[in-house]
């Protein structure tokens, strides 16, 4: 069976209030409680989504999986504290979206756009200002690249996933464009005060394995150094690979 059909027959029904209504698909905060106050002095604007998910949000995930054209994440940064691998987190986001990140005044923003943000904003800049540069975002996201064709509905009934984890890690291997590292996996699929262990990891990619098997596809994965590398699924049966040791 293809890869790309079995992924349409494991993906479910995006649910109503994940669907793409807002120049910006989602927003993401490292602070959550410190958030609303910022989505309510823009409420007016119409830029962001009026609802923020938590770094790690599998909900968040799955609306940029799914997003038709290119997807834009407003990182929300509301305080420096504890944000040593915030350039290693926005890089792992960027697998996923664009990025645009709030940061506190007189963040540096150097080490975030060589990490891969599209745009490094003060987040306490007048609203209008800000709604404005987002929205010069999206437009120049939307000019500079052809949307992504939405998934198709499935064409036939297949078993799901027990559990939600499985399904996001499985359409971040089905749709990725280029390799995985075990440790942005690691920062993505963990939260904000911390990140998955490399052993969790290991123990969600056998079970991924375990269900994709009776189908003939496995999680294509290769370590070297000390280091996994996950390439995406392939129609080949999972190769014997050195355990994960904790980070």
């Amino acid at each position: 069976m293809p890869i790309d059909l079995f992924g349409e027959k494991l993906i479910r029904s995006v649910p109503a209030e994940e669907q793409f209504t807002y120049p910006v698909s989602v927003v993401l905060s490292l602070h959550r409680e410190r958030t609303p106050a910022l989505l309510r002095a823009l409420r007016t604007h119409h830029v962001l989504p009026a609802l923020c998910h938590p770094w790690g949000s599998e909900s968040a995930y799955r609306t940029l999986l799914r997003r038709a054209g290119t997807p834009l994440t407003v990182l929300d940064v509301p305080s420096p504290r504890g944000t040593g691998d915030l350039g290693q987190r926005v890089h792992a986001l960027s697998h996923l979206s664009s990025v645009v990140v709030l940061v506190p005044d007189r963040t540096d923003s150097a080490d975030l756009l060589l990490a891969g943000a599209a745009n490094v904003i003060p987040r306490d800049t007048d609203p209008r200002e800000l709604a404005d540069r987002i929205l010069a975002e999206r437009r120049w996201l939307d000019t500079r690249s052809s949307p992504r064709r939405p998934p198709e509905a499935p064409r036939h009934g297949s078993p799901r996933p027990q559990r939600g984890t499985q399904q996001v890690l499985f359409d971040i291997l089905r749709t990725t464009a280029r390799p995985w590292c075990c440790h942005d996996l690691c920062l993505l699929l963990g939260a904000a005060d911390e990140p998955m262990t490399r052993r969790a990891l290991q123990a969600r990619i056998v079970r991924l394995n375990e269900r994709l098997a009776p189908d003939g596809i496995s999680v294509d994965c290769a370590s070297q150094w000390g280091r996994t590398t996950f390439r995406g699924l392939t129609a080949e049966p999972p190769r014997a690979e050195a355990p994960l040791r904790p980070a």
